[in-house]
């Protein structure tokens, strides 16, 4: 009875927690499923966060992959932007996607069992979010926005999201979702939660996300059975005196 506490703690410890931050990249090219090559999720790269900012979907998140043009997972493909430039380049590093330095060379990248896009992803928060873009490797005048799930045909354009170095901030009226635009918010729009289809059937994000350095509310409960569980030692032992 005394080892369930620690056992509890050891289970939850093991729980992955997620800090409130995701790194986003978007694809603005439609081909055909044979012809994926350029499907490189870095024409857009940016960052969102807020204090209750938590991603929902049915993908599963995976540690680093080998990087390069394999094409598993979904964006790791040729760049036409240059070699070694795509998505995971421009998180992880190593590459030549800017500075050569990841944005988050610790995170986790969201796929499906078999490694391919996830087609419905969401965001729950009950605060502001905050936004920054922090790459682009595209010609094309993309723009980023979001939309309250229940209402995905009004979307909310971001005035400052198209070029690196623009900021954004807004406060969401319920779960919602990404949406981005390879023409100003006028040409093809390309949905998180795939509520309108596009012609490859695919989805155009790529999403990261990285473990928490602070205690998640799992974590501050594993402290506390710990603690829980010394005390009741210690009780145990001052009993058989």
């Amino acid at each position: 009875m005394r080892k369930w506490p620690l056992a509890a703690a050891a289970l939850l410890l093991a729980m992955p927690t997620w800090a409130n931050t995701y790194v986003v990249g978007f694809e603005d090219t439609i081909t055909t499923q044979s012809e994926t090559s350029d499907y490189d999720y870095n024409d857009l790269m940016f960052s969102m966060s807020g204090e209750t900012l938590s991603l929902v979907s049915n993908g599963t998140w995976y540690s680093k992959p080998v990087l390069g043009t394999s094409g598993t997972p979904f964006w790791n493909r040729h760049s036409y932007d240059g070699a070694n430039m795509n998505a995971g380049y421009c998180v992880y590093g190593g590459g030549n996607c800017g500075t050569g330095v990841g944005l988050d060379p610790s995170a986790f990248y969201l796929a499906s069992g078999n490694r391919q896009s996830v087609s419905n992803v969401f965001f729950s928060a009950n605060s502001s979010v905050n936004g920054s873009i922090d790459a682009k490797f595209a010609n094309d005048h993309n723009v980023l926005g979001w939309y309250n799930v229940s209402t995905p045909d009004h979307i909310n354009w971001l005035a400052s999201s198209y070029e690196p170095g623009d900021v954004f901030h807004f406060t969401p009226d319920g779960d919602f979702g990404l949406v981005a635009d390879n023409n100003g918010g006028s040409g093809q729009s390309f949905y998180s939660t795939g509520v309108y289809g596009t012609p490859d059937d695919v989805s155009h994000f790529a999403f990261f996300g990285t473990d928490a350095p602070e205690p998640g509310p799992a974590g501050l409960l594993a402290v506390g059975f710990i603690a829980l569980s010394f005390l009741l030692r210690r009780r145990m032992l001052a009993a058989k005196r």
